[in-house]
């Protein structure tokens, strides 16, 4: 594949990287990391690592959902796939996302209309979105559960996000003549229809649904001595910069983006999520943070501050009171549920990374 010829070549010289945690990242933004679920439970993940860049340039101009880089050579991306476009500059725009819906020549269509913020300094990035596919593999080499001639009472469940609810996706492990379901990806709704290019997008967070007790002993990713969790192993790049995810009202499932330690005070939800008044959460919006026993650790931030019982300004959760709340750690996905109208939220690079 070409890349436009106003590269910003943010991949150059990438080697492989490790992110267990933040204290060492100072290197190459292209890694791994390993995601834990566990049996008998809804699993809620990130992904916390896109496809690599495929084109990226500086635009020269924006009308509607139709905008210009006059260097670029959009056929080279493949109409096939699902791309993500994101502006890497600025300062209100900077970490924004739409849908590519069309490329051609020097002209991209958006699936939203960001023309607003779009100046002729606008530098931006596609990438390829990733698919079931690519995540777990074209023949489900990650190992999981299958279903049996479509029957899926004891199948794990993929449930991805697709901005009205959820596509349900999961792997059928053997055929069945009639009706007619071949082996491979499928969602619950579409039949036989392939769906391992159901896309996966890097802000959202997905569920793992795992019906049965335990995982097999001989299953990827399963230590034989304890079959109470199995590591799925994701590859990717890394976003280096800033990303903003869109809420809606209600519960959002999200990605951490970042592969490391993220804490609530390294984010600006203080200010760009509702807070609470002296504790009253009814109006504030809630972090749910996966406890990974199946249960979730509910964060606010609270804005005023209360006398009695005391309740200083700042991130609490619901169950510890006045315990400041700021150093949790965002697990890789997590729920931001919105009570008002929708707005943007910010995945920040945590303080003191530098990529």
């Amino acid at each position: 594949m070409n890349i436009p010829q106003k590269t910003l070549s943010l991949l150059a010289g990438a080697s492989l990287l490790v992110f267990s945690s933040l204290s060492a990242v100072t290197t190459s933004p292209v890694g791994y990391v390993t995601e834990t679920i566990k049996p008998a439970q809804f699993n809620l993940i990130g992904l916390n690592l896109s496809s690599a860049v495929e084109a990226s340039g500086v635009f020269e101009s924006a009308d509607g959902v139709t905008l210009t880089d006059d260097q670029a050579d959009f056929t080279s991306l493949d109409a096939t796939n699902s791309y993500v476009l994101k502006i890497t500059n600025g300062t209100s725009e900077l970490g924004m996302n739409t849908g590519v819906t069309a490329a051609s020549g020097t002209t991209l269509t958006t699936d939203d209309d960001i023309s607003s913020v779009v100046t002729a300094t606008t530098q931006y990035e596609i990438r390829k979105v990733f698919t079931v596919a690519d995540i777990f593999g074209d023949t489900n080499e990650k190992e999981l559960q299958g279903a049996t001639a479509g029957n899926t009472s004891n199948a794990d469940i993929i449930w991805i996000p697709d901005g009205i609810g959820y596509n349900k996706i999961y792997y059928n492990s053997v055929a069945r003549t009639f009706p007619p379901l071949t082996v491979g990806w499928k969602s619950t709704t579409t039949g036989n229809a392939d769906a391992s290019n159901t896309p996966i997008y890097f802000t959202s967070g997905i569920f793992i649904q795992v019906q049965r007790s335990a995982f097999g002993a001989s299953e990827a990713g399963v230590d034989s001595s304890d079959l109470t969790s199995k590591d799925i192993v994701i590859a990717g790049s890394v976003i280096i910069e800033s990303s903003q995810v869109a809420l809606e009202t209600g519960f959002n499932p999200v990605s951490r983006i970042f592969p490391g330690q993220l804490t609530l005070g390294d984010t600006a939800f203080d200010t760009e999520l509702a807070s609470a008044t002296s504790g009253n959460t009814t109006d504030a919006d809630i972090i749910w943070a996966p406890d990974g026993s199946g249960g979730y650790t509910k964060y606010y931030y609270n804005g005023v501050a209360r006398t009695f019982p005391p309740l200083t300004v700042g991130w609490k959760s619901t169950t510890t009171g006045n315990t400041d709340a700021s150093t949790s750690v965002l697990p890789s996905g997590f729920f931001i549920q919105k009570k008002g109208a929708a707005s943007m939220a910010t995945l920040p690079l945590p303080s003191g990374v530098s990529l």
